[in-house]
């Protein structure tokens, strides 16, 4: 494995640089010092793919220890994309460490270092503190595009995208899990229903989060979920933030709570094959979430819908009664509230995702636990996201 350094790292690490040798481009990499929020830091980047890593904080004893570091740092990132540990292992058996540190003499790599490094920067206000290595960041860092030109022709490409796929060329298939497909029907008077496959091992917010993604919901209002109902049809055990509760609202009407963070898909299906999720308590948003089948052995990166049927609606728009009057509005541009119901929902930023689209946004979120990161972007500029 090479790392080609700039000369300010290899000045702070007080080492001669190495004399590099042929590396393949699986193994190749560039790195620069980095001074953010006055922490020394190492930005380490796969100059194959485009994807990088952060050693955030490294201090003088680091320096000592600067090889594990890397070889740590570069585990790390892997493990963020939901690389399978034995796929991990043998790359990094095959990276060799120690890694050969050498100096970066090309300013083709050097220029996309940079560009690197401004990513990372724009994150500074973002980071934590005690994580050396920023792994709810790394998804954000590593959501970037990049161009090449293939055969003549201008080809673009995600950068995590490639790096999978320079991973599996070498070493085979590189996810693993158990999942469920289910089917999402959002109770309206048009059918609207996504189909999404989602690890067994989420715990029961994440599916919270992943069902807000795909309705193009904002998260702004509460939830539940209903695993159980009574024989006359009232709730007998519930699923949500026992915070968004006072004292024993439940307990006093005979209904179990399991906390939606402890509880995990797989303590709920396939012991059940139908629940249901409401947002919304106002509008009163009604799901049904219905088991289709589970896939014992996925491969999956990530949540992934594979069908859509029907708009979704948005925010605060009345529930199925006052979407039914937006659609019509919307669809009959003489009447008298059409311009008012346009310039409310652009404000709203009520719009139509494609398949596509909301599976980009599900990887990303989904990847080293960035649902966590919901809320701390929310209020961010788009172009952010």
């Amino acid at each position: 494995m090479k790392i080609s350094c700039t000369k300010k790292l290899l000045d702070y690490l007080e080492i001669t640089p190495q004399t590099p040798g042929t590396e393949e481009p699986l193994f190749a990499f560039s790195a620069n010092l980095l001074v953010l929020n006055r922490r020394k830091c190492i930005a380490v980047f796969h100059e194959a793919s485009g994807c990088g890593f952060l050693l955030y904080g490294i201090t003088a004893k680091d320096k000592k220890n600067i090889q594990s570091k890397l070889e740590a740092g570069l585990r790390n990132v892997l493990a963020s994309e939901n690389i399978s540990g034995d796929v991990i292992d043998r790359y990094l058996a095959d990276c060799a460490f120690p890694a050969t540190l050498c100096k970066n003499t090309d300013r083709s790599a050097v220029t996309r270092l940079n560009q690197f490094c401004k990513r990372i920067e724009w994150f500074t206000n973002c980071y934590e503190p005690n994580d050396p290595f920023q792994t709810m960041l790394l998804p954000k860092i590593n959501d970037d595009l990049r161009m090449i030109t293939v055969d003549g022709e201008k080809v673009v490409f995600a950068v995590y995208e490639e790096l999978a796929r320079l991973l599996q060329e070498r070493y085979g298939r590189l996810y693993q899990c158990r999942a469920g497909v289910f089917d999402v029907t959002l109770k309206l008077a048009t059918p609207c229903v996504r189909r999404v496959t989602v690890p067994l091992d989420f715990p029961m917010n994440y599916l919270h989060d992943v069902i807000q993604q795909l309705f193009l919901w904002q998260g702004y209002h509460g939830h539940d979920f209903i695993t159980k109902v009574k024989r006359n049809g009232r709730p007998a055990q519930i699923v949500t933030d026992p915070s968004m509760w006072e004292g024993d609202f439940f307990a006093l009407r005979g209904c179990e709570v399991l906390d939606e963070q402890k509880t995990r898909l797989r303590d709920i299906f396939p012991g059940t094959d139908r629940i249901f999720y409401e947002y919304d308590f106002g509008d009163g948003w009604e799901h049904e979430i219905r088991l289709v089948e589970i896939i014992e052995d996925a491969d999956l990166p990530a949540p992934v819908c594979t069908e859509m049927t029907g708009d979704a609606p948005p925010e605060d728009c009345g529930g199925p009664y006052g979407f039914a009057e937006l659609q019509r509005i919307l669809n009959d541009p003489k009447d008298p509230q059409y311009e008012e119901m346009r310039e409310w929902c652009y404000g709203m930023r009520y719009y139509q995702k494609n398949i596509n689209g909301i599976n980009h946004d599900l990887r990303r979120r989904y990847l080293a636990g960035a649902w966590d990161l919901y809320f701390r972007f929310a209020d961010m500029d788009d172009t952010w996201e």
